[in-house]
C-alpha cells in the first residue's frame, strides 16, 4: 500500500503547468477514480472495464491540467499494475480535500445486445440528494454530452438508491457513501457488448469519452465552451456492415487511420479476420465547408462535404465499397475432402454477395446430377441440394471466372486477389455404412438400486441413428409388480458423434419398485442398418420421496439473471468467442414440461496452464432463494462425455456476502451421456476446496456452476441445466388407517371419499394442543395446497379440500405434520383425484 500512497502524493502536487485557455476553475480541483484495479471486470473480447476506466481518466486528467486553470487533477491509480480497494479511494479523496469525486466505468450484462449510458448520484433511503449537493446536477449534465457522444440509448441520470434499492440510510455506491463531497459514478457503456467493446480498445475513443467529461465540467460551472472543431464517425462495409480496419481518413491535411489487426488488434486476438472498430477522430478543424476523404487497399475511396460544428463532435460514418474481388471463403465439404456423405449438400460461402444469376448460368457439377439451389444472406451464401450421390465416387463443382458480384467485379476462383478465373470443388464420397448402431452405455446402470423417482432413461448409441425408428412400439417400460407398461415421451440428442435416446415417463413412477426396459430390434442408422437384437435391463426405484422447491427452472427470459462466463474475473483459460450461454428451446427435461433450459458453450484454450469458468446466478428472484443444510441441491444435466468436470457453490450465512462465505461441492466428473440428475446431499457436509472454510454452517443461496479442465479432456462443447432446485426429504410411510379414532392416540384416517372427483375430507385426532399443518403433494414431491399451517386444541378434527379446477387426476398425497409441548408426528397419506 505504500506504494499507492505515493503515487497519491506525487499527484496531489501535480498542477496545470501551461498556459490555460479557459479560465473559472482556478480554487477548484477533482479528484478521478477510474474504476476497478488492474484488469478486472474482463470485456467480452479481452479489453477489461479497468484498463479502459484508467485510459480515460488519464486522457480527461490531461485536459483539464493542460486547457484550463484548475488547481490539481487527483487520480486514485496511474498503472494497469496497482490494486486499489474503493475504501482508500474516498479515503484519499477525503484526506486531501478534494472538491469533487468523479468514478468512471463502464457497464456489464449478461445479454451481449445491451448497451447504454448511465449516471448515478449519491442519494439518501428518503430520495434526497446526499450533502453536499452537486452530483445529480452534474449528473443531469453529463449524462446528456455522454450519451450523444456516445451514440447510444441511455438509461438516465438517476439516484444510486432509487437504481439499486438502499440497505442503509444511503448512499448505495461506495464512491458516494463514503465521500465527503460532492460526487457521481458514470457508465459509458458495456464492455460485454461485442460492438462497445471493441470501440473501448481505441485510444481515440477514451478521447471521445473523456472530452464528453470535460465539456460537462466547463458547463456546470457556466464556462463558455473553446471551439473543438472535431469530426468522428465510423467506417463499415456497405454489404457486411462491419466496421473497416486501416482506413485513412483525410481532412485538412490532418490524417487518421481506423484501428488495424498489427496495430491492435494482435493483443486480442490471433485471428486477423476478427476485431474491427472503424473508429477515427480528427480535431482542431476549422468551423467552415471541409472535404473528408477516405483511402484503403481494400475499399473505394469517397469523399464528403462537412462543416465541422464548434462546440460539440461532428459525425460522419461512411459505407464503403470493397474492391476485393469476390471469392469462395469456405466450401462444405472442403476441396479434395475424401468420405463425404452421399446426401449432404453442398455448401459455398461467398466473400461478397453476388450477382446470383452470373454463378448460375455455367454452373457445372460432373458426374452430371440433379440438383436445385437455395441462396442466402443476400446472395453471399449457396447451397446445392443433390439427388443422392453415388458410394466411392470423385465428383466435381465448378462456377465459372464469368461470375461477378452486385458491384460487377470479377470472380476470383482461385483466391489469389486477382479475379477472373474458374472456381474447382472436388470431393470423394465415402462407402456405404453396413454396421447396425450399438448400444454402447445405458442410465440406469442395469441392476441399479435407489434410483430417483421420476427417472430419466437414457440410451446411449456408438453412432448416429434415425431418432424415429425408436417408438412405442419397439421401446417398452413396464412396471414389474403391476406388469404395466409406463407410458412416456423420447428426445434425440446427438453429441460427440454419439446418439442419445432420452426416454422421460408421463405415468407415475412409484418408489421402491422394480421397472424393466426393453428395446427391441429394429433401431436404424442414418443408412437404414438395422438391429437385430433386444436390450434389456431393470433396476429398482428409492423408496425415497421428497418435497421441490425451484432456484431456477431457467424459463423464460432467465439469462438477465446469468453473468456470461467470461464476465466473471475468475474465469481463466477459455476461449472466449466460443464461451458464452444462451437459451435452448429444444433440448429440455420433459419431465418438468419444461419449454427452455440454460445452455452452457465452452472452449479451453489449449496452451492455457489454468482452466475455470465460474457461470455466475447474479440477480432475480433465483438470487433471493435461500434454504439450508437439511436439504439436496439438484440439477438436471445433459452431459456430453467429455470428462470436464463441474461443480455447485453456494453463498453460506447469508445475507453475509464475503468471499470466504463461498461453499463449494465435491467436482462431478462429466462422463455421462444425456440427462442425469446430479444431487449435492448437503446432509452429509460433504464439500470441495475453494475460498470457504468447507462447512455448511448457515443460511444458503446458490451461487454459481464452475467448471474446470485437464489437459485430455474434450476442449470445447455443449452441457445443458435445466431445473435447478433444492429438495427435502419427506417420510415415505404410507398410512392407511382403519381402525377407529383414539382418545389417546394421535391418529390420522384415510380421506373420504377417496377416489373423489370434487372434494375429499381428511379425519385426525390430536392429543395435545399442537400447531397443525396439512399439506398436499403430487408424484414428483411438488406442494399443490396448504389446507392447515395453525395451532388447534385437542381432539377429533376434520378439514375439507376442494381441488383447483385446473388440476388434473392422478394420484397425490397428504402430509400432517403435528407439534405439541410433549409429542411430534409427521405422517404421510395416499389419495386417487379422478376428474
Amino acid at each position: 500500500m505504500k506504494t499507492i500512497f505515493n503515487i497519491f502524493v506525487i499527484l496531489i502536487v501535480l498542477t496545470s503547468q501551461l498556459p490555460a485557455q479557459v479560465t473559472g476553475l482556478s480554487g477548484w480541483n477533482i479528484y478521478l477514480d477510474p474504476g476497478h484495479s488492474q484488469k478486472e471486470n474482463m470485456g467480452i473480447y479481452g479489453y477489461s472495464e479497468a484498463e479502459r476506466n484508467l485510459r480515460v481518466a488519464l486522457r480527461l486528467r490531461e485536459m483539464l491540467l493542460e486547457t484550463t486553470d484548475i488547481d490539481t487533477v487527483f487520480i486514485s491509480r496511474t498503472t494497469d499494475f496497482q490494486q486499489v480497494a474503493l475504501s482508500q479511494r474516498t479515503s484519499h479523496a477525503n484526506s486531501v480535500g478534494a472538491s469533487w469525486f468523479h468514478s468512471i466505468h463502464s457497464d456489464a450484462a449478461a445479454s451481449t445486445t445491451a448497451n447504454s449510458t448511465l449516471l448515478l448520484w449519491g442519494q439518501y433511503r428518503n430520495g434526497q440528494e446526499k450533502n453536499p449537493n452537486g452530483g445529480k446536477a452534474m449528473s443531469d449534465i453529463m449524462i446528456d454530452v455522454l450519451t450523444r457522444g456516445m451514440r447510444t440509448n441511455t438509461r438516465g441520470s438517476i439516484g444510486d438508491c432509487s437504481f439499486y434499492g438502499c440497505s442503509g440510510n444511503g448512499p448505495y455506491l461506495s464512491v458516494n457513501r463514503n465521500s465527503s463531497m460532492p460526487s457521481e459514478l458514470s457508465e459509458a457503456g458495456f464492455h460485454t457488448n461485442p460492438r462497445q467493446n471493441q470501440l473501448f480498445m481505441g485510444d481515440r475513443w477514451k478521447i471521445l469519452e473523456a472530452k464528453t467529461f470535460y465539456w460537462s465540467i466547463l458547463k456546470f460551472f457556466g464556462i463558455e465552451q473553446p471551439t473543438e472543431g472535431i469530426v468522428s464517425g465510423v467506417i463499415s462495409d456497405i454489404e457486411t456492415g462491419v466496421p473497416a480496419n486501416g482506413v485513412v481518413v483525410t481532412i485538412e491535411n490532418q490524417k487518421d487511420t481506423t484501428d488495424t489487426y498489427e496495430s491492435l488488434f494482435h493483443k486480442y486476438t490471433n485471428d486477423p479476420n476478427l476485431l474491427h472498430n472503424g473508429f477515427y477522430y480528427i480535431a482542431n478543424l476549422p468551423n467552415q465547408n471541409l472535404q473528408i476523404i477516405t483511402k484503403s487497399e481494400f475499399y473505394y475511396s469517397d469523399t464528403l462535404e462537412i462543416t465541422p460544428s464548434e462546440t460539440f463532435f461532428t459525425f460522419k460514418d461512411f459505407r464503403l465499397i470493397n474492391k476485393v474481388p469476390p471469392t469462395v471463403i469456405s466450401s462444405e465439404p472442403e476441396n479434395g475432402e475424401i468420405n463425404v456423405e452421399p446426401w449432404d449438400d453442398i455448401t459455398l460461402k461467398f466473400s461478397r454477395k453476388m450477382n446470383h444469376q452470373t454463378v448460375m448460368e455455367n454452373l457445372e457439377i460432373t458426374p452430371n446430377v440433379n440438383y436445385s439451389v437455395i441462396w442466402s444472406y443476400g446472395y453471399s451464401k449457396l447451397v446445392i441440394k443433390m439427388d443422392t450421390l453415388s458410394y466411392v465416387t470423385e465428383y466435381t463443382v465448378k462456377i465459372p471466372a464469368t461470375a461477378r458480384d452486385r458491384y460487377d467485379h470479377p470472380f476470383d476462383g482461385n483466391g489469389d486477389g486477382v479475379g477472373g478465373d474458374d472456381y474447382i470443388l472436388t470431393f470423394v464420397t465415402g462407402s456405404e455404412d453396413r454396421e447396425a448402431p450399438n448400444v454402447v452405455a445405458l442410465y440406469p446402470l442395469i441392476g441399479a438400486e435407489n434410483v430417483e423417482a421420476p427417472f430419466i432413461i437414457n440410451m446411449v448409441f456408438d453412432e448416429r441413428i434415425n431418432p424415429n425408428s425408436i417408438t412405442d412400439d419397439n421401446f417398452k417400460l413396464k412396471c414389474v409388480p403391476t406388469a404395466k407398461y409406463v407410458k412416456g415421451n423420447f428426445s434425440h440428442h446427438y453429441i460427440n458423434e454419439r446418439s442419445v435416446m432420452s426416454f422421460f415417463p408421463t405415468d407415475e413412477i412409484l418408489p421402491s419398485t422394480q421397472y424393466a426396459a426393453r428395446l427391441f430390434s429394429g433401431v436404424t442408422d442414418v443408412f437404414g442398418n438395422a438391429t437385430d437384437q433386444y436390450e434389456t435391463f431393470s433396476f429398482q426405484t428409492t423408496d425415497k420421496q421428497f418435497e421441490k422447491n425451484k432456484i431456477d427452472l431457467f424459463e423464460s427470459s432467465f439469462l438477465s439473471n446469468w453473468w456470461a462466463p467470461t464476465r466473471s474475473p475468475q474465469t481463466v483459460g477459455v476461449i472466449s468467442s466460443s464461451t458464452y450461454i444462451t437459451v435452448n428451446q429444444d433440448q429440455v427435461n420433459l419431465l418438468s414440461q419444461s419449454s427452455s433450459s440454460l445452455q452452457l458453450n465452452y472452449g479451453w484454450q489449449n496452451s492455457a496452464t489454468e482452466w475455470f469458468i465460474r457461470l455466475y446466478l447474479e440477480g432475480g428472484s433465483p438470487k433471493n432463494v435461500t434454504f439450508d443444510d437439511s436439504h439436496i441441491l439438484q440439477c438436471y444435466v445433459l452431459g456430453d462425455g467429455s470428462s470436464n468436470k463441474f461443480r455447485f457453490c453456494l453463498d453460506d450465512k447469508v445475507p453475509n456476502s464475503a468471499y470466504n462465505n463461498h461453499e463449494v461441492s465435491p467436482w462431478y466428473i462429466i462422463d455421462w451421456f444425456g440427462w442425469k440428475l446430479v444431487s449435492w446431499d448437503l446432509r452429509e457436509g460433504l464439500t470441495g476446496t475453494w475460498l470457504g472454510d468447507g462447512n455448511l454452517d448457515g443460511t444458503l443461496r446458490f451461487d454459481s456452476f464452475q467448471f474446470t479442465h485437464e489437459v485430455g479432456d474434450t476442449e470445447s462443447g455443449t452441457l445443458i441445466f435445466d431445473d435447478l432446485q433444492f429438495v427435502k426429504e419427506l417420510p415415505t410411510k404410507i398410512i392407511n388407517d382403519e381402525q377407529p379414532l383414539k382418545l389417546n392416540d394421535f391418529v390420522l384416517k384415510q380421506n373420504y371419499p377417496n377416489p373423489f372427483n370434487s372434494a375429499t375430507i381428511f379425519n385426525f385426532f390430536i392429543t395435545e394442543p399442537s400447531l397443525v399443518k396439512l399439506e398436499v403433494f403430487n408424484t414428483i414431491g411438488q406442494r399443490i395446497s396448504v389446507l392447515s399451517n395453525e395451532y388447534s386444541n385437542a381432539g377429533e378434527k376434520s378439514v375439507r379440500w376442494v381441488p383447483e379446477l385446473s388440476l388434473g387426476s392422478g394420484i397425490y398425497y397428504y402430509q400432517i405434520s403435528v407439534k405439541g409441548k410433549n409429542e411430534k408426528y409427521n405422517k404421510l397419506g395416499k389419495m386417487l383425484y379422478l376428474k
